[in-house]
């Protein structure tokens, strides 16, 4: 089985004081951890051309027990089996992360084999870090589908699972699960081209997914911003658009 797990760096630009958002893979000790760095450039590449956000291109490591880890406000755990025991320490540092603000999203690789299984390790993964929370449907409607993108419902390189699915931490969803793999539908070959085939729906599936990746990465930096009346109303006044299940 591998595990591992990518951060998003947020750190102050060297240049006119502003904010540069960078992805970063972290290993745990406890997990075998492929390199997803192109994944990471990929990804990153979009948050750049795409928002306002200022994106490192680079991909970077960071050490997941690391003090600095209190600076990163997403993380990324691709899985492609169940998910694995952590140590100790890992459920420690992890758990006060997330009670600090972070954001953790659990991306499953594997496809319809092992998916089960990987479901309930999942509970029992929220269990460790979360005591006492319930993993939940993230409902259509939530800031998470329109903290950039409108999007309707949730999908990767493949489409398995059309809904999200979280636990809520003090009013925020601080972990979130995907079904789809998400990470290999932005991925790009060195010569640009995209790694992997996306099923069944082709480049329009493909763009839906990096829509979710792009509007996942501005939930962690803003959280629930666009909750606000003001936005809500702007959006369905200004774009003719309303919540999911509104006439």
């Amino acid at each position: 089985m591998i595990n591992i797990l990518l951060l998003l760096v947020v750190s102050l630009s060297a240049s006119g004081g502003g904010t540069t958002v960078g992805l970063a893979q972290v290993v745990l000790p406890s997990s075998a951890a492929p390199v997803r760095s192109r994944a990471l450039e990929s990804l990153a590449n979009e948050v750049l051309e795409r928002t306002s956000v200022e994106a490192d291109r680079r991909a970077h490591a960071v050490p997941a027990l690391s003090g600095d880890r209190f600076d990163f406000p997403l993380l990324f755990l691709p899985c492609n089996a169940a998910v694995s025991d952590l140590s100790v320490d890992e459920e420690t540092a992890l758990a006060v992360w997330l009670k600090m603000g972070g954001t953790l999203i659990l991306d499953w690789q594997g496809g319809g084999s092992g998916l089960e299984a990987f479901r309930e390790s999942v509970e029992t993964f929220v269990g460790a870090l979360v005591p006492g929370a319930a993993l939940e449907r993230i409902p259509r409607a939530s800031v998470v589908y329109r903290s950039f993108y409108r999007l309707q419902h949730a999908t990767g390189r493949l489409m398995l699972v059309d809904d999200l699915f979280g636990v809520m931490v003090d009013d925020r969803y601080a972990m979130i699960v995907s079904y789809n793999d998400l990470l290999s539908a932005v991925e790009r070959t060195a010569g640009g081209d995209f790694r992997f085939d996306v099923m069944p729906g082709g480049s329009e599936q493909r763009e839906q997914a990096v829509r979710l990746l792009v509007n996942l990465v501005v939930y962690a930096l803003c959280q629930d911003y666009k909750d606000d009346k003001v936005h809500l109303d702007y959006l369905k006044s200004k774009r003719n658009w309303r919540l999911p299940g509104e006439e």
